[in-house]
């Protein structure tokens, strides 16, 4: 009977230490659980930075090896040097001739902006050439000036990037004749410059463009006689009387306006080739100068 007893209580004995291992295990479970779901919150947390970090170094390395994948034409250098000079050139022209047409017509309108008008008029004396109208004054609605200011001094500052442009240009040319540097480093400012005057510039064409249209159709509107937006040089306005051959001038001013937006597309492509061909020949400097680094390397150690 002895034995018994002591056998079992030897048995207690063992069990008790067992159910405080296992909450022991139960416990580290719970905190390697724990770890495991704070760390995965910290790896998505931070996941989201690694991936934008990553995404725009991706993009910065695939706009890098665009733009060094770009090859010259067969032109060289100084050619597309000279073919962005009379870009920038006939750019100047066409923003100089904007801007004069625009102006004019504000001042032949007595300041205010004939764009986007509407009115009705009556036509009392007819010839052969010239229509005499009256504009009734109730019905007489100009534009804000804003839009007519707009594409006079977008002009105006196009026209004085050109002249800025052709100075800088010339004055570091590659052949260093007149400074010694290199153009090169001006390619990367002028290029996103550029850029933002490529895009006013086609807003700038399209105020011009449906401005000038709704003009028109006020005129084709109002009078059966009037059947096209070429008899605009004929009406001679009453209360207007400096406005002559006002659709000639506006058909100007919008082709060249037009035509100004694709010599900024033209400037843009030749400055991302000259731009491509730049990292190439930085590429090259520095593969010169470690060569010469390695010749005199070599030269100095056959001396010895």
């Amino acid at each position: 009977m002895d034995t018994t007893i002591i056998n079992n209580e030897e048995e207690q004995q063992q069990l008790i230490p067992m159910s405080s291992v296992l909450q022991e295990k139960n416990v580290n479970e719970d905190t390697i659980i724990i770890i495991c779901e704070t760390n995965n919150n910290n790896e998505k947390q931070t996941s989201p930075n690694i991936k934008q970090q990553t995404f725009v170094l991706r993009l910065y390395s695939d706009y890098k090896n665009f733009l060094t994948s770009l090859k010259l034409p067969p032109l060289s250098d100084s050619t597309l040097r000279i073919i962005f000079l009379i870009f920038i050139a006939l750019i100047g022209l066409t923003s100089f001739t904007v801007a004069l047409i625009v102006g004019s017509s504000i001042v032949q309108f007595k300041q205010q902006c004939p764009l986007y008008a509407s009115f009705k008029f009556q036509i009392f004396t007819t010839s052969e050439s010239n229509w005499t109208t009256k504009i009734i004054p109730l019905s007489e609605r100009f534009s804000s000036q804003s839009t007519c200011d707009f594409c006079t001094f977008y002009n105006v500052f196009t026209f004085i990037y050109c002249i800025m442009t052709g100075f800088f240009f010339i004055l570091f040319n590659g052949d260093q004749q007149i400074v010694a540097t290199n153009d090169q480093c001006l390619i990367i400012p002028w290029f996103p410059i550029s850029i933002i005057l490529g895009i006013f510039s086609l807003v700038n064409a399209s105020i011009l463009t449906n401005g000038f249209l709704k003009f028109c159709s006020t005129i084709t509107s109002n009078d059966s006689r009037v059947t096209s937006c070429t008899q605009l040089n004929q009406l001679i306005f009453e209360q207007y009387p400096n406005v002559s051959s006002f659709f000639s001038y506006m058909l100007l001013a919008i082709i060249a306006s037009w035509v100004q937006l694709s010599f900024f597309i033209c400037i843009i492509t030749v400055l991302t080739i000259r731009l491509g061909s730049s990292f190439d020949w930085r590429n090259n400097n520095t593969n010169e100068k470690n060569k010469k680094s390695s010749d005199v390397t070599m030269q100095s150690i056959e001396q010895i």
